[in-house]
């Protein structure tokens, strides 16, 4: 029985979707990445400010100055959190402009139908999880199917009254340099850098 093609019937997201528009919201992401690492980084020095402010100051001082730590802390993780779910919109596109590349060898493959099959959200989620490796189709076509790869993991920021009082005390005492307390004020957001330096090849 010849299957009569249903002239009504709407082409898979991925397919109507092309490699240009998912370039320039790639482009458009990584500008929002940019201005969110600038703010981060901005408060990431008031914190250090302040606490150069509170070494050598009274303890309702320290107080004050360790609550608007505390708030800059608050601050940071909402932009962080953001920042994070960015990075992991940042690498869905940037795999679907992959997809998009190697559509003519995923159909031979018989995997292209799949992903056409699939949900956009769920097709997305799916990518926003998985690191392609360049020139390595094989290894790609099984994390496609096997659904592979690391989540983002959630950042954690500690900003506690008592712990920014006991570093001003060690300061304060000699047992640690001002540098030292900063460095452990800062946020560490180790994991989005590193996805920063990853080339993505058009």
């Amino acid at each position: 029985m010849v299957r009569i093609p249903n002239p009504f019937r709407r082409k898979p997201w991925i397919e109507t979707v092309s490699k240009e528009e998912l370039q320039r919201e790639l482009v458009r992401v990584e500008s929002h990445m940019q201005v969110l690492s600038r703010e981060i980084q901005r408060l990431e020095e008031e914190k250090k400010k302040l606490f150069r402010e509170g070494i050598g100051k009274s303890t309702i001082e320290k107080m004050l100055l360790a609550e608007k730590i505390r708030d800059l802390d608050a601050e940071v993780k909402v932009k962080l959190r953001e920042y994070n779910r960015l990075l992991k919109h940042r690498r869905a596109l940037a795999n679907l402009i992959r997809l998009k590349e190697w559509e003519g060898r995923l159909k031979e493959r018989g995997v292209w139908e799949k992903l056409a099959s699939t949900e956009p959200d769920r097709l997305i989620e799916m990518l926003s999880r998985v690191k392609f490796e360049e020139a390595q189709l094989d290894k790609n076509i099984e994390k496609i199917n096997e659904i592979l790869g690391e989540t983002q993991e959630a950042i954690e920021v500690t900003g506690e009254t008592k712990q920014i009082l006991e570093l001003w005390e060690k300061v304060e005492q000699g047992e640690i340099a001002p540098e030292e307390v900063e460095e452990k004020l800062e946020s560490k957001v180790e994991a989005a850098r590193e996805e920063e330096k990853l080339e993505e090849k058009a």
